[in-house]
């Protein structure tokens, strides 16, 4: 966490807005992460179905046995017995098992980092390189997630989907109506380590915190 000098008694705008993105960034980076790397996961899975009927759709067309073939492959064969969810192939099960195993088999040569699939792990390689293929139309800055670009995206279009059930407030992301909810229910989680004062923002705990290493600097 970034030291974050203290020069008033509330906290300046432009650094509660860069402590509470990099709060938000990380929580919904964390979903977006999962979501980008289930959908390359599932687009390898239709690969694969699609490979083993191809001789099907080879400028020939359907015979009623073909076509009643390349449905009884559509319906989920391989069920998990721990939780009862389907999976039209193999591998899409034992994708899935590792939810329930622990297991990562895919590690990231550069920081060592274990992932349980193979998507994510490409995902996560973009940390590395960089790579930001999701670019805004409207402004031009890019995203390593799609999932972040479409959250971006309603800066432009205005659009608050998430909305606090006690006073109607919207926000463009979940991670900011959160926050907000503890407005009403009075939660607390940051707590300071040095006195034990809790905080219903990272922000505030961290100029909270602050405070201590300045009266430490006075009494040198």
């Amino acid at each position: 966490m970034a030291f974050i000098k203290v020069e008033t008694e509330e906290l300046k705008i432009e650094e509660v807005f860069r402590v509470k993105q990099e709060e938000t960034e990380e929580q919904t980076g964390l979903m977006t992460l999962k979501e980008e790397s289930e959908a390359l996961n599932e687009m390898d899975e239709k690969y694969k179905l699609e490979k083993q009927h191809k001789f099907i759709t080879e400028e020939k067309p359907f015979t009623c046995s073909q076509a009643e073939k390349t449905r009884s492959c559509k319906k989920k064969h391989f069920t998990c017995q721990q939780c009862e969810k389907s999976f039209k192939l193999k591998e899409g099960l034992i994708r899935h098992m590792r939810t329930h195993t622990g297991e990562k088999p895919y590690t990231c040569k550069q920081c060592g980092n274990s992932f349980s699939l193979c998507g994510t792990l490409k995902v996560h390689m973009r940390v590395h390189t960089g790579e930001k293929p999701y670019t805004c139309q409207q402004c031009g800055k890019s995203f390593n997630l799609y999932g972040n670009l479409k959250i971006h995206m309603r800066v432009h279009t205005g659009e608050n989907p998430f909305t606090c059930q006690q006073c109607g407030n919207g926000f463009n992301q979940k991670a900011h109506l959160i926050t907000h909810m503890r407005t009403h229910t009075g939660e607390k989680p940051f707590t300071c380590r040095q006195c034990g004062n809790g905080f219903n923002q990272k922000a505030h705990l961290v100029r909270h915190e602050n405070s201590h290493l300045r009266d430490s600097f006075n009494q040198l």
